[in-house]
């Protein structure tokens, strides 16, 4: 490639939002290659082999901007500054005077009028004719979703204006320097004497009460989005069909009035694991059985089926078609129906209504038994997965807001030296800025309802997602950037909105800068003590945690304080570092006085002592000054689990059954000496930076 074609190339991906290079967990500088370049512009849609192709695109992207006077929704900056948004307009009007009109949310009307000459120019492109001028607007509009609607000379043009408040919302406790405490789970693991199989929403109601009585804040769950339909669908929670909408397999059929077929086997009985193929039988025959009855509230389902609107319909319709063309994805399908405005649709909906209506029905059904759920004690503290299965319904019903072929993963670390490929679709920056974010408001809406706190998985992809080409490997991926500004914003207005406690996932490849600016926006680190170390390997100790964040020992892809304390999961050449990680962890123990003198960093623990060091644990995270800590069941149980073996498809992840079935957990003494312990320590005052 000439020097030139390369200095266009470069442009190119400038202007796609391909970053040229970043820096890993140690620190090192990895450029982009242009393999990965080239890779990354065609899954965006750019043709990267043709010279004249790249000269167009370039201009294409440079001339974007200046096509239009207002973008389709402006985010403006969060209180402190007086708000400006840009304006483009043909030179030779700056004669003018510009009018604007503010319609607020709330009915008021703010109105004005400004001199174009006397506006600041942002940026003039004096070859195209065009100048971008900065329009200043009132400095108090309260946070919301405004109407903008500007007229200059002959030109007129209209936008959305979302004003962010100062930082996301947080509780009143918060401010009044509480620390507070709350227990985690996989619903999926939690099982009653009464539910089918699996969790269900009944199960998280009744241990939200449980957890409200014995003082806990939050309750906390993984993912409970949509997954594809059928038997054979993958059970993993971050890899959904939709996260719109709810999971209908934990439905609480107790609830509806509809008998079990007969006992489920316990965990004790030999059986560990969730069979999700055998609750899909026996909830859906049941479920369609009382489905067909009538015996519910036809009114209820029609006020709720009329609101769900397009999305729900297209959900329902999804579901339907995915079940009829099964096992095949809808790439697959006919012609006709691979799209929701295809033309075969409208008779596909005809013939298959029934089975379409029974699929809102679900969603109806487990909208309200989640709402119930949020209002039955702790506060549910739910959880957004970053992104989609490709053959779901969330890209089927749109699948331009998508890059197709493209993966999100993450770039090798220490952790996974050979970087990790999450097989989700990344979103098209491009196509999410054009839609006015539309998409983006309903997911978070869609997932804060019900919800006193959120966890944003992968947080850092507000600002870059790590994007793997098509037919490329994890370790040859490259970072995309996305308006981080603008989608921070929304995130925070939309949690003062539904008055929900906003999580990151922080770990891993962080942007410079980027937690600063999560606390400075009111949005809580995710911090796990197994992370939480020096350079050296040695654990922060509980006053180096920050205050605005959320301590745990670890995460679903991270074994159990049980399982991590015996290695049992490491290969023996990895053994001999985990003697070293036991001895650091006992070091930090016992420097603030919570773990005894004569404890041994031996694998194998006997109950007695098992019970002394999970205590001192929790104990730990509890002296920290974070805002919140979370006790993951499986350690208050004292359970030997991993949720789930990254980059594996191990048979075990995603089942975990918990050794315990719901009406045992008021009983058990292991589980309340650590929760007395946490919750003395969260009430005490917190230790301090050394």
């Amino acid at each position: 490639m000439t020097q030139a074609g390369e200095a266009m190339m470069a442009r190119l991906a400038t202007l796609a939002g391909i970053a040229p290079s970043y820096r890993d967990t140690e620190g090192r500088c990895r450029p982009l290659t242009p393999a990965n370049r080239a890779g990354i512009l065609r899954a965006l849609g750019f043709d990267p082999d043709t010279p004249g192709a790249v000269r167009d695109a370039v201009a294409a992207l440079e001339q974007a901007p200046w096509r239009a006077m207002l973008a389709p929704l402006v985010v403006l900056a969060p209180p402190g500054a007086a708000p400006e948004i840009s304006v483009v307009v043909a030179a030779p009007t700056r004669s003018e005077t510009l009018r604007w009109r503010i319609a607020l949310e709330d009915g008021a009307r703010r109105e004005g009028s400004v001199a174009l000459a006397d506006l600041a120019i942002r940026e003039d492109a004096a070859e195209m004719g065009r100048v971008n001028l900065a329009l200043p607007l009132p400095a108090d509009l309260p946070p919301g979703y405004h109407h903008l609607e500007i007229t200059a000379g002959a030109a007129c043009a209209s936008t959305r204006l979302a004003q962010p408040p100062a930082r996301a919302w947080l509780p009143g406790w918060f401010g009044e320097g509480a620390r507070r405490w709350g227990i985690s789970t996989a619903l999926f693991s939690l099982w009653s004497r009464r539910s089918w199989g699996i969790g269900d929403y009944g199960d998280l109601a009744a241990l939200a009460a449980l957890g409200r009585q014995w003082g806990a804040e939050m309750l906390g769950i993984n993912p409970v989005h949509a997954p594809m339909p059928g038997p054979d669908a993958d059970p993993n929670p971050y890899r959904p069909s939709s996260r719109h909408f709810l999971n209908p397999l934990h439905l609480d059929l107790t609830a509806l009035g509809i008998a079990s077929p007969g006992p489920w086997p316990a965990p004790a009985a030999g059986v560990d694991a969730v069979d999700y193929a055998e609750v899909h039988q026996r909830k859906h025959a049941a479920l369609i059985a009382h489905f067909r009855t009538g015996a519910w509230d036809g009114a209820g389902f029609a006020a709720f089926r009329a609101a769900g609107g397009v999305a729900l319909a297209r959900f329902a319709l999804f579901n339907t078609l995915a079940e009829h063309f099964a096992p095949r994805p809808w790439r697959d399908w006919p012609a006709a129906l691979r799209h929701p405005e295809a033309p075969g649709i409208a008779a596909f909906c005809h013939e298959n209504a029934e089975r379409i209506t029974y699929h809102a029905w679900l969603q109806w059904l487990a909208e309200g038994q989640m709402a119930r759920a949020g209002q039955a004690g702790a506060g549910l503290y739910r959880d957004l997965a970053v992104g989609v299965d490709p053959d779901g319904a969330e890209v089927w019903a749109d699948p331009g807001q998508f890059l197709a072929g493209a993966r999100i993963g993450a770039p090798p670390d220490a952790f996974t030296p050979d970087g990790q490929d999450w097989g989700l679709p990344p979103p098209d920056p491009r196509a999410l800025t054009a839609s006015g974010y539309a998409g983006y408001i309903a997911l978070l809406r869609a997932n804060m309802r019900h919800a006193q706190a959120l966890r944003i998985d992968h947080v850092m992809g507000i600002e870059r997602l790590y994007v793997i080409p098509p037919g490329m490997a994890a370790t040859e991926g490259a970072y995309l950037r996305y308006p981080g500004a603008d989608l921070l914003g929304l995130l925070t207005l939309e949690s003062h909105r539904h008055r929900c406690l906003l999580i990151g996932e922080d770990l891993g490849t962080v942007p410079e800068g980027f937690r600063a600016r999560l606390a400075a926006a009111g949005v809580l680190s995710y911090r796990l003590l197994l992370f939480e170390r020096w350079p050296s390997g040695l654990f922060h100790r509980p006053g180096d945690y920050p205050r605005l964040a959320l301590a745990s020992f670890a995460t679903h892809d991270l074994p159990s304080f049980r399982a991590w304390w015996a290695g049992t999961e490491l290969p023996p050449a990895a053994r001999a570092q985990r003697q070293q990680e036991r001895e650091w962890l006992l070091a930090a123990l016992r420097d603030r006085g919570l773990a005894p003198a004569a404890s041994a960093a031996t694998p194998d623990l006997d109950a007695a002592a098992l019970a002394q060091l999970l205590e001192a644990l929790h104990a730990f995270l509890g002296r920290s000054p974070s805002a919140l800590v979370l006790a993951a069941l499986c350690d208050l149980l004292a359970e030997a689990a991993q949720i789930n073996h990254p980059g594996t498809a191990a048979a075990s992840n995603w089942r975990h059954r918990h050794r315990l079935p719901l009406e045992a957990f008021d009983h058990d003494d292991g589980l309340h000496t650590i929760l007395a312990t946490l919750a003395h320590t969260r009430a005490a005052a917190p230790d301090t930076a050394l």
